[in-house]
């Protein structure tokens, strides 16, 4: 999804978006362009949120425990190189297809309707 600002904006809308729901909590902020100055690397603004809710990962676990290595969700803010921000997630179907989740349609849906409406916020769109 295309942002109508900045990463930095649109990382600091979705960092508020998460903060001020009681149903998720922000767990890592990973400045990719950061790090790389910290080794003189160049590298466009890129940045992932990691986040989630335990109460509604944790069942999906208990259900394939590989899914482990996709939770908790991740959103992508970068810029691309013709100065474009854009705003990047894993589809809940793709990640359950890839750990044969099973049976947690109202959880994944749960999931995508979150990780939609936040993408949308930091893009501008909401």
């Amino acid at each position: 999804m295309e942002s109508d600002s900045d990463v930095e904006t649109s990382v600091k809308r979705v960092k508020d978006a998460i903060e001020g729901n009681d149903d998720l909590g922000l767990m890592a902020e990973v400045d990719h362009e950061a790090n790389a100055a910290s080794v003189d690397r160049d590298l466009q603004p890129t940045t992932v949120l990691v986040f989630g809710n335990p109460d509604l990962g944790t069942p999906l676990m208990q259900s394939a425990r590989t899914l482990a290595i996709d939770l908790p969700q991740k959103l992508l803010v970068m810029e691309r190189e013709d100065g474009t921000v854009t705003v990047t997630y894993n589809d809940t179907t793709y990640i359950a297809e890839r750990h044969g989740v099973d049976k947690q349609d109202d959880r994944l849906d749960t999931a995508s309707d979150t990780l939609s409406s936040l993408a949308a916020i930091a893009a501008g769109r909401e």
